[in-house]
């Protein structure tokens, strides 16, 4: 029986990014930097602060080339944009 994840510092995961970003809907890594709630919270499941890694300047408005922060973000296992999930085994 596998063991359920659960969202920790340090853990990493896949980002979609939101509506407002040049290529909404892409998935980008990111690392958890702050935990709110674990999966089961009801209205906000998994809400975590993430370091999401950008490919460059394509992704957001902001300028430079460095990782972004994104706060309190969510967790949906249907990847909706501006909310993390696990990654996919490949």
């Amino acid at each position: 029986m596998a063991l359920a994840q659960h969202p920790s510092v340090g853990r990493i995961v896949h980002y979609v990014l939101p509506s407002h970003s040049a290529r909404a809907g892409e998935i980008r890594p990111a690392i958890i930097t702050q935990v709110w709630t674990d999966l089961d919270h009801a209205s906000s499941p998994g809400m975590c602060n993430l370091t999401v890694f950008r490919d460059q300047s394509n992704d957001f408005a902001e300028p430079g080339y460095g990782p972004v922060w994104a706060g309190s973000v969510i967790y949906s296992a249907d990847n909706a944009p501006g909310t993390w999930h696990w990654p996919e085994r490949v």
